[in-house]
């Protein structure tokens, strides 16, 4: 029996589409996530048989004679967040279609809820009541003025009733896509098919009647949007929204986008509130101006704003066959590498020992610059004393007992006028190299009373 022609196998990783299937995808190289689904093809009006004529259907536009709207007028929506305005650029581009993705319990919500309270839409609740929804705006505090919920599960439903309203919001919110069916799609509400043809609807409603959208989406385990990888190239822009759910800070990133910057970030503060914009000057996550054992303080780059973090490291003895190896806001394989390198270069036998590192905040780095500081508090803690310079002047006279030992918690720790900063990429030879905005790393660190020191190699730290 043969398959009918309208049946394609459709890779619920990666969403590349097959004839036949197979037990890995060709695409992704994943196994066993090849599904079964029907084919949808675009009908093609005709009649008695003979195919439409499309000629004069459309035309083509010269941009010469394509008028352009004052982007400081009605072309783009000032949210007056002013972190996210600082993400997405000058604002919201009029017709731009935004997918919002963040891990569950993170605030994405909180945030889309506080951006239509400031601008006015409509909020379309697919996982929510209305209820529920206006109880948050309620405890949030934010304008109720302009605020329209549509309880709906349908992208027929939200054509619908969009097109009845025509012009009448400047911003929609979909909460979210995975719980948004479409009739004409295969297979059940939150599979590949279903999200593809959902957000390829919306995306074409949005542009036809110029409203901003902001589309959500959930992220799998490993962090990434879950549905097809197509999702992210359909939409304008991507933003992500990260942070320790424990944790107060919460950061915003534009993965992409079509209309501004992409290397800028967003920094929020969870409050009962809601989540409040924090201000450069505002964002200082070293603890105090104490040395300690076990930790090291760098300057990063979120965006194109330093900020001052502190990295704390336990090193301690081992008892089991295989080490523990613990890094909490930095890459694990980073961690690893940063491992081996501490242990050719600076002689720690961390092959029998445990070893845990954190970032303060509950900020996720990927910046090398703090490399050496990662390495510093490792050093620190394997030797059970704070890691100082003896090259830093002292800027006042002030008595000895300023830097005499103090015993805190059982721990020695060393009060200085000037706290050390650590930064630097390492090499896998040990030797360490200047990273990018090195003046304003240096300039932050200046205005925080502190100090960067600068080495070449990590076996200096002896």
């Amino acid at each position: 029996m043969k398959k009918p022609k309208d049946i394609i196998f459709v890779c619920s990783s990666c969403g590349n589409e097959f004839g036949k299937w197979s037990g890995q995808c060709g695409a992704c190289g994943e196994w066993n996530t090849l599904k079964e689904v029907k084919s949808i093809k675009l009908k093609v009006e005709s009649r008695n048989g003979v195919r439409r004529d499309f000629s004069g259907a459309r035309e083509v536009k010269k941009v010469m004679e394509i008028e352009l709207k004052n982007e400081s007028s009605t072309n783009m929506i000032i949210t007056e967040i002013k972190e996210f305005d600082r993400v997405l650029g000058k604002g919201i581009v009029q017709g731009s279609v935004t997918l919002f993705a963040g891990e569950p319990g993170i605030g994405k919500s909180t945030l889309l809820t506080q951006l239509v309270g400031k601008v006015g839409g409509l909020y379309v609740a697919g996982e929510e009541s209305a209820e529920q929804i206006a109880f948050r705006v309620k405890r949030l505090g934010v304008k109720a003025q302009g605020f329209d919920i549509f309880e709906s599960n349908s992208v027929e439903e939200i054509e619908d009733y969009l097109n009845r309203v025509n012009n009448l919001y400047k911003i929609v919110v979909i909460d979210s896509i995975q719980v948004i069916g479409c009739d004409n799609a295969a297979g059940a509400v939150g599979s590949v098919s279903q999200i593809k043809e959902s957000t390829f609807r919306l995306v074409q409603l949005a542009k036809r009647l110029k409203v901003a959208m902001f589309i959500v989406g959930h992220v799998t385990k490993d962090g990434d949007i879950a549905g097809p990888k197509l999702l992210e190239h359909m939409v304008d822009t991507v933003l992500y929204f990260e942070g320790e759910k424990n944790g107060e800070l919460r950061i915003l990133r534009a993965n992409k986008n079509r209309f501004g910057p992409t290397d800028e970030v967003g920094i929020f503060k969870m409050t009962d509130k809601g989540l409040l914009d924090v201000k450069s000057e505002d964002l200082n996550l070293v603890s105090d101006d104490v040395l300690k054992v076990g930790s090291a303080v760098t300057v990063l780059i979120e965006g194109t704003r330093p900020v001052m973090i502190e990295i704390q490291a336990l090193v301690v003895e081992s008892f089991a066959p295989m080490p523990k190896r613990v890094f909490s806001g930095i890459d694990y394989n980073r961690g690893q590498l940063l491992v081996a390198i501490g242990q050719k270069s600076l002689g720690m036998p961390l092959y029998k020992y445990d070893v845990f590192v954190s970032v303060t905040g509950g900020i996720k780095i990927d910046d090398t610059g703090a490399d050496l500081a990662i390495l510093v508090a490792m050093w620190s803690s394997y030797k059970n004393k704070p890691i100082t310079n003896d090259q830093l002047p002292i800027t006042n006279n002030q008595e000895t007992n300023n830097n005499q030992l103090l015993m805190t918690n059982n721990q020695k720790t060393i009060k200085q006028n000037i706290l050390p900063v650590w930064v630097g990429e390492v090499s896998l030879l040990g030797e360490v190299r200047k990273v990018k905005f090195w003046e304003k790393r240096k300039k932050e660190a200046e205005t925080m009373g502190k100090k960067i020191v600068e080495i070449k190699n990590v076996r200096e730290l002896k």
